[in-house]
């Protein structure tokens, strides 16, 4: 494509340069550049970014955008493109790029503080039962036919995104379903998508080291519902909201076009008429827009009976038959890592369970949901990542010493910050909630520090007994640890395995 058509009409401060010159691939990576691109520069620090578009350079980009207008271009034959937002042109030039994919491929897209993931999988699950072949794009990475081909961003950047909806096509796959986290909202990643329906799952605290207050988070996801869904080139498109959040009657209150709410209300459009829920799963009858609907399901808890109600009103907002929809719901195991349980003949009795809760909203959730279920003590074992929101470390601090019986505090990803005072600032909270800091599991409301994580989690098995259930929290899916930048190997299920061997199950 002919530069000047891939930017015709859009948003470009100035050009330097032939818009003829013929545009064969785009990138936001320089490593990631070959002869012809067009280069985007998004890198925020100034130094980084002139290295980066040097490096482009060297790899034959053809031209490059840059941010405001630095004046000429860096070498001979290469157009300099100046724009405002280089990530949301980035967007616009990528759909028209790729074709427009999601003005074919039925995207979904679900934003909220918690459930993202595992209500995709279930969406996932029930298309898949309906006969309808399902991409997922999200935390975990884009899944296209089971394959995962990505890994990255939750929301990934627009050309990783249209570049997996072009796949998805190719394949013959017309149904996506994406996570959109608030920062690719903000950062215009999704701007120029066309979806098909958008769910609200919930809003609690989270990111405030990205959005200035909870405000700021809520109105960027605010626009994916009163901006980005309303101008869907789509039909019939349709927002699907938790009406019994807070923040998602707000939503509801400012929609304009074809809503549907769900949540535990009997008032709402979809809510369960009854259910049961114990450590071995979920059974309910739902009441999906008018529809009984007789579910199973091997998730845990009335978190988890929320993300089946999104995922089936949304289903049924989409014409999905009710058959298919339990029998989606019945045959979904879930997303890695969220609430999965780690199976372990090592320690009769117990079980244990590795959530990604690593926000104070999802780790109140995830250990009231236990509350309700266990017949014995939680134990749960929990840190908070560094160079991320200082403000949550006591509140995770104060939500665990309420809720857990034993918490066991250690460190998550530290980062470049020092483990041991990141976990001084969330013992605070451990002390608000009344609790005395003991190495002795049998201290009525005491709690244990181990600040390394693989020990930690051994002594939270060593004092487990039968009818306990173990909560590892933070990291969930992540096979890695980030500690003073280096990246190690750490995966909570591996070592949850590996230390039951250890106490005597070798088959664990």
């Amino acid at each position: 494509m002919k530069l000047g058509e891939l930017l015709e009409g859009l948003d470009v401060r100035r050009i330097d340069g032939d818009l003829n010159v013929e545009i064969t691939g785009l990138s936001y990576d320089s490593r990631q550049t070959r002869p012809g691109h067009l280069y985007f520069s998004t890198a925020r620090d100034a130094t980084r970014n002139r290295a980066d578009i040097d490096d482009a350079l060297s790899r034959g980009a053809r031209a490059v955008v840059v941010e405001g207008w630095g004046g000429g271009t860096a070498r001979p034959a290469v157009t300099l493109v100046g724009s405002e937002r280089p990530r949301l042109l980035m967007g616009a030039a990528a759909s028209r790029f790729f074709g427009a994919p999601s003005e074919r491929v039925d995207l979904i897209g679900i934003t909220g503080t918690s459930g993202k993931t595992t209500t995709s999988y279930i969406l996932a699950s029930i298309f898949e039962a309906a006969g309808m072949p399902t991409g997922i794009i999200g935390t975990i990475g884009i899944f296209i036919g089971g394959k995962k081909v990505y890994s990255g961003l939750t929301t990934p950047e627009s050309i990783d995104f249209e570049t997996a909806l072009t796949q998805m096509e190719h394949e013959g796959v017309r149904h996506a379903v994406a996570e959109v986290s608030s920062q690719g909202i903000a950062e215009g990643r999704v701007e120029a998508m066309n979806f098909r329906a958008c769910m609200f799952t919930n809003l609690g605290r989270d990111h405030l080291d990205y959005h200035a207050t909870i405000e700021d988070y809520f109105a960027a996801k605010l626009r994916l519902f009163t901006e980005i869904l309303p101008r869907s080139k789509r039909a019939d498109t349709v927002a699907v909201v938790r009406g019994d959040d807070p923040f998602g009657r707000r939503v509801l209150g400012v929609l304009k076009g074809s809503r549907i709410s769900f949540g535990m209300d009997q008032s709402l459009d979809a809510h369960p008429e009854r259910f049961d829920a114990d450590l071995s799963g979920i059974r309910a009858t739902l009441s999906v827009l008018g529809k009984k609907i007789e579910i199973e399901s091997p998730l845990i808890g009335e978190i988890n009976l929320l993300n089946i109600l999104g995922a089936s009103a949304l289903s049924a907002a989409l014409g999905v038959d009710m058959d298919a929809v339990a029998d989606g719901v019945r045959r979904c195991p879930g997303a890695p890592g969220r609430l999965e349980v780690v199976p372990t003949k090592a320690k009769p009795g117990v079980t244990v369970l590795v959530d990604y809760a690593h926000k104070p909203d999802a780790l109140q959730a995830v250990l009231t949901a236990l509350r309700r279920l266990r017949a014995g003590r939680i134990i749960c074992v929990f840190g908070c990542g560094g160079d991320r929101d200082r403000g949550k470390r006591p509140i995770m601090g104060e939500i665990a010493g309420r809720l857990a019986d034993i918490p066991v505090l250690t460190s998550d990803n530290p980062r470049s910050e020092d483990p041991l005072a990141i976990i001084a600032e969330v013992e605070t909270g451990l002390v608000a909630a009344g609790r005395t800091r003991s190495n002795d599991s049998s201290t009525t409301g005491g709690y244990i520090v181990e600040p390394d994580r693989r020990t930690a989690i051994a002594i939270a098995l060593r004092i487990a007994a039968a009818g306990d259930a173990v909560l590892i929290a933070g990291k969930g899916h992540e096979d890695y640890q980030l500690v003073a930048g280096r990246v190690l190997p750490f995966d909570d299920r591996v070592v949850v395995r590996e230390l039951a061997a250890e106490l005597g199950d070798g088959h664990s």
